[in-house]
C-alpha cells in the first residue's frame, strides 16, 4: 500500500483508552492523522480528551456498535482487547478478543477500510522452552493447555481474522513485548512500581520477558499502516539486551524508585500453587484474583523475542530498559502518583 497517511488519514483507533491505544492516539495526533478514537463505554478518557480527536463509544460485541464507528475510515487501528486473568470472566474475554475482532474485519469490509492494523501479542509466538530466543518465523504457539486464556484467544482471533486478508483488506499484524512507559494508568507492569515500593512484593517472579517501551510500539503501528507489508506480522518487543529475567527486571524497576526488592526468586511451582490458591480465593470472596494458575504458569515461561524485522522494516526502535523504567516512573510522578 502507497503510504496511507498521505492520501487516506482518517482513522479509528478501537482501545484508544487503555494504556497502548492511548500512546497510539497521542502519536497519530502528533503526526498529523485524522483520529477517531474509540474506547468501551464508561472508560476512562481523561488523558486523550483534551487532544483534537472524535471520542466514540462502542462495545466492540456489538457488530452494529463496531459498524457505526467503523464507518468513513481509511485505516482501522484494532487494538482493543481483553487482559484479564480472572476465570469468571473468560467467556466475556473470549467475546471481545475473538468476536470483537471479527466484527471489526466485517464492518472494515463493509466500509471499504484499506488497511487494518491489528494488536495481537508475543504471546502468540509462545516461548523458547531452552531458553532462547525467537522470531516472527520460529515462534510458535505452546501455551495451549495452560489454563492461560487470553494467548488462547488472542491467537484464535488472528486465525480467525487472516481469513479475511484481501486486495481490498490489507491487514498487518503487530506483536508487542512487555510494554512499558507512559500512560499506564491501568497498571499493566506499573503495579509492580507501586509494590515495590509498599515492599509488598513477596518474591521475585520466575521466567523471564522480552520488554519494550510503548511509545515505540505504538510508532511501530503507526509506520505499519504506512509501510508495513500486508498479510505480515511485526514483533515490537526487544532484543538481546532488554530480553531479561523478570527477577532482573524488577530489581532494576526497584532500583529507579530506591526501593528494596524481594531477597529470593518464587519457585515455579510454587508460584503455579499460589496461582491456584488465588483462584480458590477468588471463588469465595468474587473479587479478581492476584494471580491465577494459566497466568502463573506464562509468567514462568522463557519469552526471548527479537524484533529484527520490525526495525528493519518499520524503524521500530528498542530503548533500553533503564529508559522505559525512568520514562514510566517520571509519568506518574509527574501525574501525581506517589512513588
Amino acid at each position: 500500500m502507497n503510504n496511507p497517511h498521505k492520501l487516506h488519514n482518517k482513522c479509528l483507533v478501537t482501545g484508544a483508552t487503555g494504556f497502548l491505544g492511548t500512546n497510539l492516539v497521542h502519536e497519530l495526533v502528533k503526526q498529523g492523522w485524522d483520529v477517531r478514537a474509540s474506547g468501551m463505554h464508561g472508560s476512562e478518557v481523561k488523558y486523550i480528551k483534551d487532544l483534537p480527536v472524535e471520542l466514540v463509544f462502542a462495545d466492540i460485541t456489538l457488530a452494529d456498535e463496531v459498524d457505526k464507528i467503523v464507518e468513513g475510515c481509511d485505516v482501522v487501528f484494532h487494538v482493543a482487547g481483553d487482559t484479564s486473568f480472572w476465570k469468571k470472566h473468560f467467556n466475556r474475554q473470549r467475546k471481545i478478543n475473538v468476536e470483537g475482532t471479527t466484527n471489526v474485519a466485517e464492518a472494515c469490509l463493509k466500509h471499504g477500510v484499506k488497511r487494518l492494523i491489528y494488536t495481537s501479542t508475543l504471546d502468540v509466538l509462545g516461548f523458547n522452552p531452552s531458553g532462547g530466543s525467537y522470531d516472527e518465523q520460529t515462534g510458535r504457539y505452546n501455551f495451549n493447555n495452560m489454563g492461560y486464556n487470553y494467548g488462547d484467544t488472542k491467537l484464535e482471533a488472528e486465525v480467525r481474522l487472516r481469513s479475511y486478508q484481501t486486495e481490498a483488506l490489507e491487514i498487518v499484524f503487530i506483536y508487542p513485548g512487555f510494554m512499558i512507559g507512559p500512560y499506564d494508568y491501568t497498571l499493566q507492569i506499573g503495579r509492580i512500581f507501586f509494590d515495590l515500593a509498599a515492599g509488598s512484593l513477596p518474591g521475585l517472579l520466575p521466567g523471564g520477558g522480552s520488554y519494550c517501551h510503548v511509545s515505540e510500539v505504538a510508532k511501530a503501528h503507526v509506520a505499519a499502516a504506512e509501510k508495513g507489508r500486508a498479510g505480515e506480522g511485526y514483533l515490537c518487543a526487544g532484543m538481546p539486551y532488554s530480553n531479561i529475567t523478570h527477577a532482573d527486571m524488577f530489581c532494576r524497576m526497584a532500583k529507579e524508585i530506591c526501593a528494596t526488592p524481594p531477597k529470593f526468586k518464587i519457585p515455579r511451582r510454587v508460584f503455579i500453587a499460589y496461582g491456584y490458591f488465588c483462584e480458590m480465593l477468588s471463588s469465595v470472596t468474587n473479587k479478581p484474583p492476584e494471580m491465577n494458575p494459566g497466568q502463573a504458569r506464562y509468567m514462568s515461561s522463557p519469552q526471548y523475542a527479537i524484533s529484527g524485522k520490525a526495525i528493519r522494516e518499520l524503524g521500530y526502535k528498542v530503548p533500553t530498559v533503564e529508559t522505559c523504567i525512568h520514562d514510566a516512573v517520571t509519568w506518574y510522578r509527574q501525574n501525581g502518583y506517589e512513588i
